[in-house]
């Protein structure tokens, strides 16, 4: 309701440029939303059909359960692991932690190099995500890297860096993050197109 009433205030005394850069990453934040939504919802209808079937082949026997009973355990691919909807892996020491969005098949896997670079947020929410960073920050060691910039920081803030990532990468598709954990620190790389570079600059680089 909130992003209607500003999207009215914007319809009723703007330009129609300003309702168009208005509405646009708005509508590309849920398109995203949506597409991965849609894909975790077909990987989940497949296992259901695949536990529909394994039933379906079971014989109807009087005698107990043995473990062919039991369902079968997702499907694994023999070749590179095929990703179906966004999701966070984590492990032990030295694991990486990736938080993006399902790829498409023409992206290379790195759908956030053909994301659009608009932010969502509107009125105060641009400046409190700020806060938040610099908060979570405070002390980190930066180096650059290709397209982005590796953040280094102890390792009790990996699950605040996830949390924030996902929530920044909501409102900006177009940020990658990943999330190294390495013994007593962790390393967060954050990647964005080149029209993007002034953005992840002047939210990730020390105050």
């Amino acid at each position: 309701m909130e992003e209607i009433a500003e999207l009215l205030e914007v319809w009723t005394s703007g330009a129609c440029a300003d309702v168009k850069a208005e509405l646009r990453p708005r509508v590309t934040t849920r398109l995203t939303y949506a597409e991965d939504r849609l894909a975790e919802l077909t990987a989940f209808a497949a296992t259901l059909r695949r536990a529909l079937a394994h039933l379906d082949a079971l014989p109807d026997r009087q005698s107990p359960c043995d473990p062919r009973c039991g369902f079968p355990g997702p499907r694994t691919a023999t070749g590179p692991e095929k990703h179906t909807g966004p999701r966070t892996r984590t492990g032990g020491v030295g694991s990486v932690v990736r938080v993006e969005p399902a790829p498409r098949p023409d992206d290379g896997g790195e759908r956030w190099r053909g994301m659009p670079v608009a932010c969502s947020l509107t009125g105060d929410g641009p400046a409190e995500r700020a806060g938040q960073w610099r908060r979570l920050l405070d002390g980190a060691e930066r180096e650059e890297i290709a397209d982005g910039m590796r953040l280094t920081l102890p390792a009790d803030r990996a699950a605040a860096l996830a949390a924030l990532a996902v929530d920044e990468q909501r409102c900006c598709p177009f940020f990658d993050f990943r999330l190294h954990l390495d013994g007593s620190v962790v390393n967060m790389e954050v990647r964005a197109p080149a029209d993007g570079a002034a953005l992840l600059a002047d939210l990730f680089s020390a105050a």
